[in-house]
């Protein structure tokens, strides 16, 4: 049963409510050498190798969140299977109070590509569970926050909350387009939702007839494998359905969804280079296991807590007098909605910039731009990648992620004869302290097929063209 609930756990994150915004490593994106740089920009693959193979669950993994007492917190819940409403009312102070949350996997299930003199090729499977959430606002602060005393009337705030996980099987090309000057790339994407949840909840503080209340209203939209359980429409559990079966959920191809990337990268100066690129854009058609919550009341201040004045610009505020949330006071009512819908996907801009300092140097810039309802959020990255060997890199800087700034990444990057495989975090610090916002790793490995066996040494910088056979390991005597 434990083994049970620890699989359902990885599989099906999306249940959760809490939630995050997702993050991949931002640290690689100009190491367009990396095997898996088309995740970011599909031109990227006119530098990958003739024939490049990789696996699960060597093939690249992502895994990256902030609040991390949160998280500890509400696996040990759900591993435990006693989740009370206590524990999600702490989850949700915890949501408020830290503004952005972040929580990411990604994996690769399997990758082909094949470079030609036609172009690149690239065929990937790929598993994604992406979650974000912004509950802070002044509604929620009003609410939830004893020491938050007032309020303007008439302000709506929405209670934006997504998490989807779903299955991509996409087809990369990229070809160059002006020699040693542009290239070009795009990706064709099929995608199998597995699940999701998208709030599109509003509240805010009306009055009629002098008395005011908190109005909540708009629909969370749902597709998971469970049934919520409704008493005259108070949400009393979210139980996993009776014909739940993890086989079943990892296969559903039910829910059907396209998109595509597309991207370039264009060669300024020998030495300076621009890319930019759009990923995922493209939306899912959900129709299984659909369990939309519809949002439609309204609740009563306690007059004796509450007063309204008028600010500076003469708008009426509302005023509390109590010290207790007035949140413990409110139950959500209601109503149920099977209705399929459609839900775009986040869609990810990249901009990036490098500059080759010598032939061992160079140092980059990238901004990335996720898109979503209510969700849109930036972050940047500043890089330095020193060439410390011929098959080893070293890369770190500074990043910016989503609101969290103190971050220091740092990855090494192994080219062998065979292969190549990379290790990265975007914030090293988050290994040596447990206070820092942000923690990530993103690691993976991949194979280049019919190399053949490689006879000669690289050449040394003062003979170039002299070939340098490598040793046997037993000689004949």
């Amino acid at each position: 049963m434990r083994i049970k609930q620890i699989v359902v756990l990885l599989a099906l994150m999306s249940v959760f409510s809490i939630l995050g915004n997702a993050q991949s490593n931002l640290v690689f994106y100009n190491e367009d050498e990396q095997f898996n740089a088309s995740n970011f920009n599909p031109a990227f693959l006119t530098s990958q190798k003739k024939f490049t193979f990789s696996i699960f669950p060597l093939a690249g993994m992502t895994f990256g969140f902030n609040n991390q007492e949160v998280i500890k917190d509400v696996m040990n819940q759900f591993l435990k299977g006693n989740q009370t409403t206590q524990d999600f009312k702490g989850v949700f102070n915890s949501l408020v109070n830290q503004d952005l949350f972040f929580l990411n996997y990604e994996t690769n299930l399997f990758s082909f590509g094949y470079n030609s003199a036609f172009g690149s090729f690239n065929f990937r499977i790929r598993e994604n569970v992406l979650l974000m959430t912004d509950f802070k606002g002044d509604l929620s602060d009003f609410l939830m926050n004893p020491a938050f005393q007032d309020m303007a009337i008439n302000k709506p705030q929405l209670f934006g909350a997504e998490a989807l996980h779903y299955r991509e099987y996409s087809l990369g090309f990229a070809r160059e387009i002006i020699k040693d000057k542009l290239s070009v790339g795009g990706r064709a994407k099929i995608y199998y939702g597995k699940s999701i949840l998208f709030s599109e909840v509003t509240g805010k503080i009306v009055e009629r007839s002098d008395t005011f209340f908190t109005q909540i209203a708009g629909p969370m939209r749902l597709s998971i494998p469970a049934n919520p359980d409704l008493d005259n429409g108070i949400l009393v559990d979210l139980n996993m359905a009776k014909n739940f079966n993890i086989g079943n959920y990892i296969t559903n191809a039910g829910n059907i969804g396209v998109g595509i990337d597309f991207g370039f990268k264009y060669k300024i100066t020998p030495e300076i280079e621009f890319s930019a690129s759009v990923v995922d854009l493209g939306k899912i058609n959900w129709k299984q296991n659909i369990n939309t919550l519809l949002f439609n009341d309204e609740y009563p201040f306690p007059e004796e807590n509450i007063d309204v004045t008028l600010d500076e610009n003469g708008v009426p505020v509302l005023t509390k007098f109590n010290d207790k949330p007035l949140a413990d006071t409110i139950s959500f009512s209601l109503t149920l909605d099977e209705t399929a819908f459609s839900k775009s996907l986040p869609t990810i801009f990249y901009a990036g910039l490098k500059y080759q300092v010598n032939p061992k140097l160079n140092i980059g810039a990238v901004n990335r731009f996720s898109k979503t309802k209510g969700l849109n959020y930036n972050s940047f990255s500043l890089t330095a990648h020193y060439e410390a060997t011929q098959k080893l890199s070293i890369i770190t800087g500074y990043s910016i992620i989503g609101n969290s700034f103190s971050n220091i990444p740092i990855a090494i990057l192994y080219k062998r004869d065979g292969g190549q495989t990379y290790l990265g975090t975007d914030n090293v610090l988050s290994f040596l302290s447990k206070s820092s916002e942000f923690s990530g790793i993103s690691f993976g490995t991949c194979f280049y097929l019919f190399t053949g066996k490689v006879k000669y040494k690289d050449p040394l910088e003062y003979l170039p063209f002299f070939k340098r056979k490598k040793p046997r390991l037993f000689s004949k005597t």
